[in-house]
């Protein structure tokens, strides 16, 4: 994104991002994206239609997940770690932000072409350096769970569930 357009062009391209249904994934795109670029701490990458407008947009990154409140069992584990069933940390590819950009008219960019651009990136880094699972964190919203359940991604229940606003969800990335 910043070595192809440069700086000052890449956030006037990002200022013209909206989505009124999630302010946080908005803010990230325009305020921290940048800075999350320069820090070599996520990727994020524009899906871009024939005109140069964003459609949407993905961050991914690394994230070890702690598995000390999740209710998994060994086997569970096991897939998860590919190795040990009393694995307490996962590292995994992390969906850090997904957004679409209601701002563009007619925009029929769907979370099927999204996720098939994440798993494209995320292909190309596994063939690197290994991996066995995508996590992404969803608000605690039955409708959002749902829809990420809908396109192949799991729900880690843990023992905290009411409390956390968080849910963390998972997919293998040998099913992609």
């Amino acid at each position: 994104m910043l070595e192809e357009l440069g700086e000052e062009p890449t956030t006037r391209l990002l200022s013209l991002f909206s989505c009124p249904r999630n302010p946080d994934v908005e803010n990230f795109l325009k305020q921290k994206s940048i800075a999350f670029e320069k820090t070599h701490n996520a990727r994020t990458r524009l899906i871009l239609d024939e005109q140069g407008s964003i459609l949407a947009y993905f961050s991914v990154s690394f994230k070890e997940l702690v598995l000390e409140s999740a209710a998994l069992n060994k086997s569970q584990v096991k897939r998860l770690d590919g190795f040990n069933k009393n694995a307490e940390r996962i590292r995994a590819f992390l969906i850090g932000q997904l957004g679409k950009n209601f701002s563009v008219q007619n925009n029929r960019i769907t979370l099927a072409d999204i996720l098939a651009e994440i798993y494209s990136i995320i292909h190309d880094a596994r063939e690197l350096v290994g991996g066995r699972v995508i996590i992404l964190e969803c608000e605690n919203n039955p409708a959002l769970i749902q829809l990420y359940r809908d396109h192949g991604f799991t729900l880690i229940e843990t023992t905290d569930d009411d409390k956390t606003e968080l849910r963390t969800m998972y997919i293998h990335i040998a099913n992609q």
